[in-house]
């Protein structure tokens, strides 16, 4: 095996798993502790915006963020990283854009299957392993009231589509995609350019996600209700009426006590948005929240 860059070998730190050869086991390995190490986050993306930095971070900076700051990222940051850490690594692959506005990872082999894998940290959705999505079988998977699948498209020959449910529900206008259609992250200007939009989905909002499998579960923060779920498809879900209370359900709960979440309050304050006063349509159940809207990470 080769000597990895430095911010690989604490990327994998963080991970807390070894340098092995690349292998599919070893790739569900990788998938499985990133979704449970690196959250879902948008306070990143936030501090981001207000400090006029509108990019994605690289690999060496996100690792960085993570350590000081508890940061993750929405999927740009996430999967963007991951690849890198992939191809660090040896594995072989490259981004696609389901939806025309996600970013997810194709990994091919030789040491992964005679088919492409789908992979995903940026979907807040149960791929704990990769999936052989072009091939026969089932391609959903579930924990508790979230699941996903993998499909062909009804729509467009040759397209699979990606469909993300909340409580049985479609949770998102599903995201269709061609398997040779990939991309680089540079190839990803313009929808990146998008989510830093002033009235980008992710810039008017807090919403922090990670699972917990070691306490069988994942949490959710949307702007001041906190959801917790478990994987017997119980949800309790509770209101937070401070800054104080997000700070330490964040740390408490979510286990990201360096996250600045303070500051991302503070930030969507400025910019007229009171998490804490939302509109009622902030207020719709989890599984219809985003159905009419942007699908821009």
């Amino acid at each position: 095996m080769s000597t990895l860059p430095n911010w690989a070998s604490l990327y994998l730190q963080r991970l807390q798993l070894d340098h092995k050869s690349p292998s599919l086991s070893y790739l569900s390995q990788l998938c499985r502790a990133h979704l449970q190490t690196f959250p879902y986050e948008n306070v990143s993306k936030l501090l981001f915006f207000q400090a006029g930095n509108h990019v994605v971070p690289t690999p060496e900076e996100y690792v960085h963020n993570a350590t000081h700051y508890h940061f993750g990222g929405t999927c740009y940051a996430n999967n963007h990283s991951f690849l890198s850490l992939l191809r660090a690594l040896g594995f072989f692959g490259q981004l696609i854009l389901p939806g025309g506005g996600h970013a997810a990872i194709l990994i091919d082999g030789p040491n992964t299957g005679e088919t492409p894998v789908y992979v995903d940290t940026g979907a807040t959705a149960p791929i704990f392993e990769p999936i052989h999505f072009l091939e026969d079988g089932n391609h959903a998977r579930i924990f508790g009231s979230l699941s996903m699948d993998l499909t062909k498209s009804p729509d467009h020959p040759d397209h699979y589509r990606f469909t993300r449910y909340e409580n049985g529900k479609v949770a998102l206008p599903p995201w269709d995609f061609h398997p040779s259609e990939r991309k680089e992250l540079s190839d990803l200007s313009e929808v990146i350019r998008s989510s830093f939009s002033p009235d980008a989905f992710f810039l008017n909002r807090l919403h922090i996600h990670r699972f917990q499998l070691e306490q069988d579960r994942f949490v959710v923060l949307k702007n001041n209700t906190l959801h917790f779920g478990y994987s017997d498809g119980t949800n309790q879900i509770t209101t937070l009426h401070t800054v104080s209370d997000i700070e330490a359900a964040v740390a408490d709960e979510m286990q990201l006590p360096l996250l600045p979440v303070r500051k991302a309050v503070e930030i969507l304050l400025e910019r007229g948005i009171d998490i804490f006063n939302a509109p009622k349509k902030e207020e719709i159940p989890l599984e219809n929240e985003a159905l009419d809207r942007p699908t821009i990470c």
